[in-house]
């Protein structure tokens, strides 16, 4: 069979495979993998156009954006191998406790003047105390009454119970990434196992809550593996699925790794878009780094719907300005307002916003 036939024949599953996602079916493991393989650029191309007509069939064009406070660092137990704020590691990165409800609310406030929809609290480390917990409910309560964003959380480990309370302070989605494939996983965490991190996928799902939850690309592991985590995803269903690439942090057993290719990244993406045609697929931490501005807008332009904006728990990101610039080269609609020329940081790199934020 000739290159030309063979191309032609991924072509045509391609629109197959598009056409069965339109009309609500779903693609098979082997079918992803046929995908992710693909490697003629005019494929490719073909690839990233049909995940976008995935994409805007199913979704709107207001991309979802949200930014985040690291609300607790550099206090984490866990060994995760990719992780900056584990005590395991020398990361020198800041080092604090929960910090004030103040704070909180006054970083959400910032942050929803430049036009994000979404506020997530993360804090680094398993479970929290009570203590710890109870402040939590008080900043959710806080930020309900004071602003008019969603309210989103990455908490650790949560009991139902814990959800439950959560659930009635107001929030409305809970972060808890699976961060790669069940057979990947030991590779980079020994402190717990990948069936803990489910069973905070079932508590939070039998609480009511939304999820948001995705994974690291760029760590070592292999295609399958990328595939894999698509699949256990699948079950959850998760609302929100953040792409993070690796940015490897100085000091972890990670730090070494070298940059995945960019393509590669943003191939990933739009197969995920096949698997997850509903969800908003977020380009999340490393996104800057790796893929650089031409990479990112051709993962929006091919899969990914939405951003974390403002910066991340220990790096900074892309002027909040510029993000917004380029989701509309890319065909979206932020709304309801992007940040304007006035905006004392919206032209400013995020790394220069409070070292919190």
């Amino acid at each position: 069979m000739t290159s030309q036939n063979t191309h032609q024949e991924t072509q045509a599953l391609i629109e197959e495979l598009k056409k069965r996602v339109l009309d609500g079916g779903e693609i098979s493991f082997d079918e992803a993998m046929h995908l992710i393989s693909i490697e003629d650029s005019d494929t490719i191309d073909l690839l990233l156009k049909a995940a976008r007509e995935i994409t805007f069939h199913f979704n709107s064009h207001v991309p979802g954006l949200c930014s985040l406070i690291n609300a607790k660092s550099n206090l984490c137990g866990e060994d995760c191998g990719f992780c900056s704020q584990s005590v395991r590691f020398d990361t020198r990165v800041d080092t604090y406790g929960l910090v004030s409800v103040d704070e909180v609310v006054a970083a959400a406030k910032e942050f929803e003047k430049k036009g994000s929809q979404n506020f997530c609290i993360v804090t680094s480390g398993g479970a929290l105390s009570n203590e710890e917990f109870e402040k939590i409910i008080e900043m959710y309560t806080r930020l309900g009454t004071e602003t008019k964003m969603s309210l989103d959380g990455s908490l650790g480990f949560l009991t139902p119970e814990r959800v439950r309370r959560l659930k009635e302070a107001g929030v409305r989605r809970l972060n808890n990434n699976l961060q790669s494939s069940r057979e990947f996983y030991p590779k980079i965490v020994s402190t717990h196992t990948y069936d803990t991190r489910l069973e905070t996928m079932k508590n939070l799902m039998d609480g009511g809550m939304e999820l948001c939850s995705g994974g690291i690309l760029g760590m070592g592991e292999t295609r399958e593996d990328r595939m894999k985590m698509a699949f256990e995803l699948k079950p959850y269903a998760p609302k929100c699925l953040p792409m993070n690439v690796l940015n490897p942090r100085p000091g972890t057993p990670l730090e070494n790794t070298p940059k995945p290719e960019p393509l590669e990244m943003v191939k990933t993406i739009a197969v995920y878009r096949f698997i997850h045609p509903k969800t908003n697929i977020k380009l999340a931490g490393g996104r800057e780094l790796n893929l650089g501005p031409e990479y990112q807008q051709k993962a929006l332009e091919g899969g990914a719907n939405g951003l974390i904006i403002g910066g991340y728990l220990t790096t900074g990101g892309n002027p909040i300005k510029d993000d917004f610039e380029m989701l509309t080269r890319a065909g979206f609609k932020p709304a309801p307002k992007s940040p304007s020329e006035s905006d004392p940081l919206s032209d400013e790199p995020t790394d220069q916003m409070p070292a919190r934020l």
